[in-house]
Order: structure tokens, then C-alpha cells, then sequence
């Protein structure tokens, strides 16, 4: 069968993600693209920077009547990145195959499919949902910056963890293995042994702000998992249009170590000191600065103040 007359994907593709494990999917992929008679094009990064650079590129040229089928194959950085380019949502049809370590997003959304089922899905329109972005905000002098993101956003310990993972030869080793999530287990048990309380100001909406005078992290979440799995917050729901919190906040430090190996569970909140917050706009002050992250990604920095708000069902995602 030919899919000559049917809508160009536009394929971005990190050769790199998972030890180069992306890039020998992406080989396999092609064979099946030019086997199938599929129309595409394709895009490689090469550095840090060059999903947003490309999205941006092939989305602000776009005409009025104009589409584009993205199609993005990496990891959950790789669709962070992707997501920051984005200038025109309601002309981008956002599609992803996975091929990082993590895969948060595609666990959440069940993408673990063959190359072949994927393919055959997108060529023939896939389906396609609406889904919430998350946007991270903050300041930095006067300026306002801001960060989108699919999965989660988070500050304190999973953001620290995200920032470990990053800088450690750890997940690359264990990535050759086809083991990469464990490097965000291993690196955070790590973290444990030196985590810190602090003292913060949360506030939900427009309502009463609320004190956190002991919190270890609090994750802002649009989907279920993060971190490779760990599914701080069961109920999350990435259409619905609200943001889903897990706050870890006055649990005693020896229990820590118990709490979050049972988020691979979702059984996490049978732990005093772990709470469940849904919001549309969070706002966080803390004492002292921590690490932030959006979707594993620590661009941010650490940060003292950050605000989190929804856009409803922002992009078109398709599988």
C-alpha cells in the first residue's frame, strides 16, 4: 500500500539519546518509511539546543492555511525542548516515539509500541488529543522568563535528582545496558543522604497561601510519572486543564528513603507528610534557592520563587 498522497511527517531525531540507542531506531524507522512509500522529512540534532532551534524554524514559516506533522523520536528532553519552539500551536500536529531512558510521557499515554504500529498509526492520522502544557515562570532581575513543559515541573529533591542525573557518567553507563532509569533511582538515593528541609510559602490559585515548613520537594505534575517511572501523582490527568501536586512536606527523614521507592507504586501517600494538592496556578516561595526542572530538564537553575500555570489543551498530540 502507498502512503504517497498522505500528510508529510517531519521527523526531529536525537541520534544520541539512549547511548545511541536513537539513532539505530531511527535506521529502522527510515527502512520502514522508504518501504512503505511514506512522505517525510528529517532533522538531526546534534547539541543542546537544536529541538527548539529546528520546531522553531519549520513552525514560523508556516502559511495561513498551512500544517505540520512533527514528529518528535527522543527522550522527554527531547520533546522539552521541542515544545519551546513551538510558535502557533493550532497548525502543529505533535507526534513522538519514544527512544530516551525515561519515557515518563509515553508510559503515561501507553506509546510503547513497534516501529512498525507506530508508524502505521501516524500515517493513517493516528489519533489525535488535546493536551496541557505546563509553564514554569520565573524572574530574574526585571525580566519574566519561562519554561514549557508536558510531563512535570518540579523543585527540591526530584529536581535535584534531575540535576545529578545530568552531570553524572552513571546513566550513560547504564543506558548501554538498556538499565537508564535506574541512574535516577541510584542518584536519588544518593540525594537522600544529604537533603535538607526547608521552609516555603505555597500558593494555589487565588486561595489562602500555605506553609511549608519542612518540604522536601513538591512536584508539579500534568501527567502521572517522572524520574522513570515514579508516580507521584496517580490522578493527574494531562486534558483536564488543572496542574496535579504531590508535596512531601514534614515527613520524617528516616521514612524518606521507604516513601519514595513506593511512588514506582503510587502508594507513596500512605506516608504522613505526603499531600496531594490540583490547582491551575501554583506559586512557590522558599527560604533558600533549589534546584527546578521541567520535564528532567534543570535549565532553570536554582530558583527561589517560581510560578506554575496550565495552557488548556494546548497542543495537538497525536498517536
Amino acid at each position: 500500500m502507498s502512503y504517497e498522497t498522505h500528510e508529510k511527517m517531519n521527523f526531529i531525531v536525537n541520534p544520541a539519546s539512549h547511548s545511541g540507542a536513537g539513532l539505530k531506531k531511527w535506521e529502522r524507522i527510515e527502512a520502514l518509511l522508504k518501504e512503505m512509500a511514506l512522505p517525510y522529512d528529517v532533522f538531526f540534532s546534534e547539541k543542546s539546543g537544536d529541538f527548539q532551534r529546528i520546531t522553531a524554524g519549520l513552525t514560523e514559516r508556516l502559511g495561513e492555511d498551512e500544517e505540520l506533522f512533527l514528529v518528535i523520536l527522543g527522550g522527554d528532553g527531547s520533546i522539552n525542548e521541542a515544545v519551546q519552539g513551538i510558535s502557533n500551536f493550532e497548525k502543529v500536529r505533535f507526534g513522538y516515539i519514544p527512544a530516551g531512558s525515561s519515557n515518563d510521557l509515553a508510559r503515561d499515554m501507553g506509546l510503547f509500541r513497534t516501529e512498525k504500529e507506530a508508524l502505521l498509526s501516524l500515517a493513517e492520522g493516528g489519533r489525535e488529543v488535546p493536551m496541557d502544557v505546563g509553564c514554569l515562570s520565573w524572574k530574574v532581575g526585571n525580566d519574566t522568563l519561562h519554561r514549557r513543559f508536558l510531563v512535570s515541573c518540579g523543585i527540591g529533591y526530584d529536581a535535584a535528582v534531575c540535576a545529578g542525573v545530568q552531570v553524572s557518567s552513571l546513566k550513560a553507563g547504564l543506558n548501554r545496558l538498556r538499565l537508564g532509569k535506574l541512574a535516577y533511582l541510584l542518584i536519588g538515593i544518593g540525594q537522600m543522604l544529604t537533603v535538607r528541609y526547608n521552609r516555603a510559602v505555597m500558593r494555589l490559585d487565588e486561595g489562602e497561601k500555605i506553609p511549608l515548613r519542612k518540604m522536601l520537594f513538591a512536584a508539579v505534575m500534568s501527567h502521572r510519572y517522572e524520574g522513570g517511572g515514579f508516580c507521584f501523582c496517580p490522578d493527574a490527568d494531562a486534558q483536564d486543564g488543572m496542574l496535579d501536586l504531590c508535596v512531601v512536606d514534614g515527613l520524617v527523614k528516616w521514612k524518606f528513603p521507604a516513601a519514595i521507592p513506593m511512588a514506582l507504586l503510587g502508594k507513596h501517600g500512605m506516608f504522613r507528610g505526603v499531600r496531594f494538592y490540583r490547582a491551575s496556578k501554583v506559586e512557590i516561595r522558599t527560604e533558600r534557592p533549589l534546584w527546578v526542572h521541567t520535564d528532567g530538564e534543570v535549565s532553570s537553575g536554582e530558583l527561589d520563587r517560581i510560578t506554575v500555570t496550565v495552557l488548556k489543551q494546548k497542543l495537538r498530540f497525536v498517536y
